[in-house]
């Protein structure tokens, strides 16, 4: 996967949130986005999945120009798995019943086939026996794994996570990454938000480091820690490596 941005801003009312976000990635399977809260990271992989509309710059993946008009976003987030920190999923639903509806009513398949669809991505997260309960019945860990599973049931073109464990307890933060590399492992690209510093270490191949809606340093993952170049990634470091 490539990621290709040009002068990429967004404000929100008085609050530029993106500064003219330029890069351009090599080939990467796995992308990291570092950097402390407030900093972007959020707004940028919004816009990356399509849910989001930059005030000004341009945006390309793979080489191919995002367009942010309705009809090429709604083709655009379709072809994207986007998994977030807060789930995201319908509370009336089951979890089967969560991941049927896209695969229903955005990707045109038929009941018999959805359905098998979405019992095989329950069972591959060891999911089934509770894909008739809602999500209120469900552990975060658990909700978590459908999330995944809805994102990967469409077989989108590419992976997109949100601080996908900021909400978990250490074991089912554990949990979780595990899964995210098992799909790292596939050939799956992706992009990860993450605070755990240690594991984008691991899962990743390519960094972003971003603080204040800027892009800061960008580069292969073991330099970017091992030998960081700029003053506020060697303090960002510095501070959150103390106790990881």
């Amino acid at each position: 996967m490539r990621l290709s941005l040009s002068n990429v801003c967004k404000s929100y009312g008085q609050n530029q949130v993106l500064n003219s976000l330029s890069i351009e990635t090599p080939e990467f399977h796995s992308l990291a986005v570092i950097g402390p809260s407030g900093g972007g990271k959020t707004t940028m992989l919004r816009i990356i999945a399509g849910l989001e509309r930059p005030d000004c710059g341009e945006v390309r993946i793979n080489g191919e120009l995002l367009v942010f008009d309705d009809i090429s976003l709604l083709h655009h987030r379709r072809s994207v798995g986007t998994v977030f920190q807060a789930y995201n999923l319908f509370p009336h639903l089951t979890a089967l019943e969560n991941i049927l509806l896209p695969l229903k009513h955005a990707h045109g398949y038929s009941q018999v086939s959805a359905t098998q669809t979405a019992r095989t991505v329950l069972e591959r997260f060891q999911l089934g026996a509770h894909a008739d309960k809602k999500p209120a019945q469900l552990s975060g860990g658990q909700l978590q794994r459908v999330a995944i599973a809805r994102a990967i049931a469409t077989k989108p073109r590419f992976l997109l996570f949100d601080e996908p464990t900021s909400a978990l307890d250490p074991e089912m933060t554990s949990e979780v990454l595990d899964i995210i590399t098992e799909l790292r492992e596939e050939g799956r690209d992706l992009v990860l938000i993450t605070h755990h510093m240690s594991f984008a270490r691991t899962a990743a191949d390519y960094c972003l480091f971003m603080a204040n809606g800027r892009i800061i340093e960008d580069g292969p993952i073991e330099p970017m820690f091992t030998q960081p170049n700029s003053p506020e990634l060697q303090r960002f470091l510095g501070r959150v490596m103390r106790y990881q």
